[in-house]
């Protein structure tokens, strides 16, 4: 199997880095060969995937090669368990997290009742409302006036003229 320098190498011989007084010829040149070698690396990630997955199926074994599976883990507290044995932590500690309490109650009721605590004006500036929600009330158009657009930068191109 080629090595990841080797792979390099060849790549270079095949398909060399322009030396160009014209700037953008380089840009345009990493442009290009970065969309590429993305797009094949996703396709020898698919074949690597149909491979083991063919290997583990089917058993095939090999006196040289073996197929080592890696696991991510996550840690989730038992909070049934907790309550029956630890009664004074579970009442310390349990809640609700904000995605469930927001589907239980709604947003809306949420931001109410958090006004009733902290006073509406002190929860503007982390106010929200989504623009689907205003587009679906008033409509598009007259949604539009009270949208604010922010742009943020997300990658270069380069184009020819």
């Amino acid at each position: 199997m080629p090595s990841k320098e080797e792979i390099w190498q060849a790549i270079l011989a095949s398909f060399p880095e322009p030396d160009d007084a014209d700037a953008y010829v380089p840009a345009l040149y990493y442009s290009q060969m970065a969309d590429a070698l993305a797009a094949l690396a996703k396709v020898y990630k698919e074949a690597f995937a149909d491979a083991a997955y063919r290997i583990r199926k089917e058993g095939i074994t090999s006196a040289v090669y073996g197929l080592v599976e890696h696991f991510r883990e996550s840690r989730k507290v038992n909070v049934a368990l907790v309550r029956e044995d630890h009664p004074d932590l579970y009442a310390a500690l349990v809640h609700l997290d904000a995605r469930t309490v927001q589907s239980i109650l709604g947003a809306g009721t949420l931001f109410w009742q958090c006004a009733d605590v902290e006073g509406e004006e002190a929860l503007l500036d982390r106010a929200v409302i989504t623009v689907k929600a205003l587009e679906d009330e008033i409509g598009e158009e007259y949604a539009a006036p009270y949208m604010v657009t922010n742009r943020t930068f997300d990658r270069f191109e380069v184009v020819q003229r």
